[in-house]
Formats: structure tokens, C-alpha cells, sequence
């Protein structure tokens, strides 16, 4: 069975997807522009410390000179965060500053910055990371190395609450997605609702009338259209159901009437009898068929169910038959154990078991037909031929024998008539082949 996916929750997915997108990117382009900005930030401080370094030098002439400091880390002390960001990011235990006017004192830098030429640089001291300025006037090479430590500390904690911010956006994008999409799918729902419980009976109810969303209205018109054609047509069939039951059955009766009082004329020659019995027999069966399209016409298979005795209905069908059975030679066999009441529409019944069963005698030539009961599933079997196992699908098809050899005087409507029924009464029926011979029906009024 194919599973159906919810239109609701596909909206919701939908929804939330889109708005994680797009949180996740304004997260990135967050991210990546404060990066940048730190990044110019950390630059424009170690440029003004250079420059501070210069003044000190011209107006001094020196500044911390050999043995240089090697870089150190300096951990933050517990007041920094109440300081202001200048004075912060100014610190002094942040900042290294080296002049280095010869060879000589050069070698004698830290060994991170011995190497280094003039402009910006990223440098390693340990697990510490500087930005350093290098600036060469003359023969003399003025040297900052800024730590960045406290901006990284800085970054981490901004990435974890954009994450974190970044993963409740998405949850409550995904709960909002959820609401607006039962928002926008609930008058589907209830479209739906509505239009499982039309009837096929005109209606003045106009469907379209509750839904102002005009592609909801448009749709409620569209089936408002439908059910009217729909209710019309019905209309019809009905008509046309009660003026055939009027018109067949009247001249059927007769011609059954008068084969019946024929018969009973001692004065009749065999062969004139044996004419009349196979007329009698056409028109019951073809009474039996009208009768049967009658019941297909309505929208369920009788009009009305109620309490019917099951033996009593098996008794009434197998009665139809047994004198065809008899007249074949063959045992009509009926097993029913006891009376067992079911909710199904009598008449329906009633032509499905006549069907079968005829069906059965027709394809048996010798042997027995049998019918038994097991709570509310009905076997058939017989003792025929059988059908092939691939032709078994094809007995269901209107005009379609199981054996064109025999049987001549069928219509090949039987069984499709039975198919019918049994799907618009709720019925299950199936035909198997039985491995001693002939053929196993199983009609199972749930």
C-alpha cells in the first residue's frame, strides 16, 4: 500500500528548511563580518601602537632596549571587563614594542620576530597568537607585537551565542512552520471533511460559501459544480431504475405466469414441454439479471441493510437452483449449522448466492455442488473442471466464461455482476482453484 505523504508536514519541512537557510546564512555573514571587523579593529590598534611608538623614539631617543623581552602571555586581571574598550585593548601587558637599529640588537629579538620584514605579520608564541607591525626607517626597524588573545576569547563567546541564537531561531522557525502550515492547510482538511459527507442528493449547501481564501473557494466551487452533476445524474438513474423495474418485470411475470399454466396442460407434447421448461428457465435467469442490474444502479447494494438470518437467505438461493442441479444429476450439498443473523442488505445477498451457485452448476457436470457456512464466510465449492490459476482474474470481467464449451446458455455477466455487489456492500469474495478439482468460492460478509 502506497503511503501518503502529509501535505502539512511537507509545508512545515519546507518552512522550516527555508528559514534554517537562511538563519545559517545571516549566521555566516554575521560571523564572517565581525571576524573582518575584529580583524581591522586588531589592525588600527597595532598602527596607532606603532605610532605611539615612533613619537616615544623621536622624542626620546630610545625605548626598552637589549635584552629584549621575549613575547609572554599575560593573563587578564578580574577589573579588565569593567574597563572601557580603549583602555582595554590599550593595555599595556598586551602590547610588546622593540627598536632594533642594527644587526646586532636584531639578533637578539625574539626569535618570532627576527625574520620578519616590514608590514603585517601573524605570529605563534606558544599556544598565543600576535599580531605584529613591522615599520623600517632608515636602517632602523620599529617592531609591535599586539596580542590577540582577548579578542579571541571575545570571538569564541560571540560564536557560541550566534550559535546558540542560531539553533533557537531554527526551532522556533520549525514550530512556527508547523502552526502556519496547519494554518494554511486546515480549510484543505475541512474541504475534505465536507466532501466526504455528500450524499450524491441534490444540496443547496453551497460548499464554496464557507472558505474565503479565493483558491479554497475555487476549488469548493469546482466540487460544488461536480456534486450538482453528480446529484443530477443519480436523479436520472433513479428514474430511469424505477420505469425499468416497471416495464421489465411486468412482461417478465407474464411470460413466467404463462409458461407455468402451460405446463400444466397434461395434453402437452414432450417436445413443446421441454420448450416451455427451457423458456420458464431463460426467464427466470433473466428475471434474476434484471433484478441484479437494478441492485448495481444504486449507490449501495440494496438501499437499506438489516438483520437478515443467513441460513434462511442460503436456503431461499439454493432453492433457485436445485431443480437445475437435479435435473443435471448433481448433488446440491448445503451445510449450514445454524441460524446466524447478519447486517447486510437481504436482496444483495440474495443474488450473489443465486449467482454463485448457479455459476457452480453451470461449470459441473457430475459430482456434487456444496455450500457451507463459517460464521459469517460463505464456501462454495464444486466438483467442475476448475479454472486455470492466471484465468482466475479474468472470471471477474464482464462477458467473460470460464469455459465457452459449456454452459451455452450464460450471458458471461454473472460473476462481474457478483464482483460488483460485493464491493459497494463492503463484501470480500475470491475464487481458488481446488487441488482435488474444480473450484473453492469464498464470500466472506464483513
Amino acid at each position: 500500500m502506497r503511503v501518503r505523504r502529509s501535505l502539512r508536514l511537507k509545508l512545515a519541512t519546507t518552512f522550516a528548511l527555508a528559514g534554517m537557510v537562511l538563519v545559517l546564512a545571516f549566521a555566516f555573514a554575521l560571523l564572517q563580518l565581525s571576524r573582518h571587523q575584529e580583524a581591522q579593529l586588531i589592525d588600527q590598534i597595532v598602527s596607532d601602537e606603532v605610532e605611539a611608538l615612533l613619537q616615544q623614539y623621536e622624542r626620546h631617543g630610545e625605548v626598552d632596549g637589549p635584552p629584549y623581552r621575549k613575547l609572554q602571555r599575560y593573563d587578564v586581571r578580574p577589573d579588565t571587563q569593567a574597563l572601557s574598550l580603549r583602555k582595554w585593548f590599550r593595555a599595556s601587558w598586551l602590547v610588546h614594542g622593540y627598536v632594533a637599529r642594527m644587526e646586532e640588537e636584531r639578533r637578539q629579538l625574539p626569535a618570532e620576530l627576527r625574520e620578519l620584514g616590514p608590514g603585517f605579520h601573524d605570529v605563534w608564541s606558544g599556544a598565543d597568537r600576535y599580531r605584529v607591525e613591522v615599520r623600517e626607517i632608515g636602517s632602523t626597524r620599529f617592531y609591535i607585537a599586539y596580542s590577540v588573545a582577548l579578542h579571541e576569547e571575545r570571538g569564541r563567546y560571540f560564536t557560541v551565542a550566534l550559535v546558540i541564537s542560531a539553533v533557537l531561531t531554527a526551532l522556533a522557525t520549525a514550530l512556527i512552520g508547523l502552526w502556519a502550515s496547519g494554518r494554511l492547510t486546515r480549510q484543505i482538511v475541512d474541504l475534505a471533511q465536507r466532501v466526504g459527507r455528500l450524499d450524491g442528493q441534490s444540496d443547496d449547501t453551497a460548499l464554496e460559501r464557507h472558505y474565503p481564501e479565493r483558491e479554497v473557494a475555487d476549488l469548493a466551487a469546482a466540487f460544488d459544480g461536480y456534486h450538482a452533476r453528480t446529484a443530477r445524474l443519480l436523479e436520472r438513474e433513479r428514474a430511469f431504475t424505477a420505469d425499468v423495474s416497471h416495464e421489465l418485470r411486468t412482461p417478465l411475470t407474464a411470460i413466467q405466469t404463462s409458461c407455468e399454466l402451460m405446463l400444466e396442460d397434461a395434453g402437452l407434447s414432450a417436445k413443446s414441454r421441454a420448450r416451455l421448461e427451457k423458456i420458464s428457465a431463460a426467464t427466470a435467469r433473466l428475471t434474476d439479471l434484471v433484478n441484479a442490474f437494478l441492485l448495481m444502479a444504486r449507490e449501495q447494494a440494496d438501499g437499506i441493510q438489516g438483520e437478515v438470518d443467513l441460513r434462511e437467505c442460503i436456503e431461499e438461493a439454493a432453492d433457485s437452483v436445485r431443480d437445475r442441479a437435479a435435473s443435471k444429476g448433481l448433488t446440491l450439498l448445503v451445510d449450514v449449522p445454524e441460524s446466524l443473523s447478519v447486517r447486510v442488505p437481504r436482496r444483495a445477498l440474495h443474488v450473489v448466492l443465486s449467482n454463485l451457485l448457479a455459476n457452480a452448476v453451470s461449470y459441473t457436470e457430475r459430482g456434487t455442488v456444496a455450500l457451507r457456512t463459517q460464521g459469517a464466510t460463505v464456501e462454495i465449492t464444486d466438483t467442475g473442471s476448475g479454472v486455470a490459476s492466471d484465468k482466475i482474474p479474468e472470471l471477474f470481467r464482464r462477458f467473460h466464461r470460464g469455459d465457452d464449451a459449456r454452459g451455452g446458455d450464460g450471458f458471461g455477466l454473472g460473476l462481474a455482476i457478483v464482483k460488483r455487489i460485493c464491493e459497494q456492500a463492503g463484501w470480500k469474495i475470491g475464487i481458488e482453484r481446488r487441488a482435488e478439482g474444480g473450484t473453492r468460492v469464498l464470500l466472506a460478509l464483513i
